[in-house]
């Protein structure tokens, strides 16, 4: 089996006007872009490089929106008129509004600034990120990961979702296979995007035979752990 790009999700995480780098979800540690297909940190152009190089989807936080709720609408609308790329947008805090006027981004509601359950009723399809950390769910409500996952697995509306492992976000030291095994196995009807400690194309063709659909990957393409031509 190869591994191609369309089973990659490039990320893009955005804070201040430019694209930033993480390092275990810590956000007071962000830093200035630095990357080896890329030679610029503006959001835009990194998005255009995405597409350059063949990819067909991205995934967008938009941490000025996480953190502050200002999020630059102007700027993803921007990439979605003049890039040919689908996008999973996380602003943090979504309301019916910002859906209505985000059309043809596809929203994604995380657990982390998920204040009401009542965003999972939307009329629209969304993806839910299962956000964690040291095995636990992150979220604003009251509910663990096992109720949460009862709630998705029982929904129409959620096809997909997203399962973060923050402390691995930016560390390269691998997926946390544990945990999606849990996921994939109690939501097998859902398409399960991972993300978190991707560093190489042998952890994409574990998550592959574990049932993982598709990964964001960030930090290894930046690095070059993972190479544009071994995809």
């Amino acid at each position: 089996m190869e591994i191609d790009k369309s089973f990659i999700i490039p990320v893009i995480d955005i804070k201040d006007g430019i694209v930033v780098g993480t390092v275990a979800g810590d956000r007071e540690s962000y830093g200035e872009l630095k990357s080896v297909i890329c030679n610029s940190c503006d959001p835009f152009e990194v998005a255009r490089c995405y597409e350059r190089l063949g990819f067909r989807d991205i995934y967008i936080a938009d941490l000025d929106g996480i953190l502050n709720s200002e999020p630059d609408i102007d700027l993803i609308k921007r990439i979605y008129r003049e890039i040919e790329l689908n996008i999973y947008y996380d602003i943090g805090m979504w309301t019916l509004e910002d859906i209505r006027n985000l059309e043809g981004v596809i929203p994604v509601v995380a657990t982390e600034t998920m204040s009401s359950l009542n965003l999972l009723m939307l009329e629209k399809d969304i993806v839910v990120s299962i956000d964690t950390r040291n095995g636990k769910l992150l979220c604003e409500i009251p509910i663990d990961l096992s109720e949460l996952l009862g709630i998705i697995r029982n929904s129409s509306r959620i096809r997909e979702v997203i399962l973060l492992d923050l402390d691995r976000i930016g560390m390269l030291k691998g997926p946390n296979l544990g945990l999606c095994i849990y996921v994939v196995r109690e939501l097998k009807e859902k398409k399960v995007i991972y993300g978190g400690g991707i560093n190489s194309l042998d952890n994409l063709y574990t998550l592959y035979r574990l049932g993982i659909s598709r990964a964001l990957v960030g930090s290894a393409l930046h690095s070059g752990r993972i190479r544009i031509d071994e995809l």
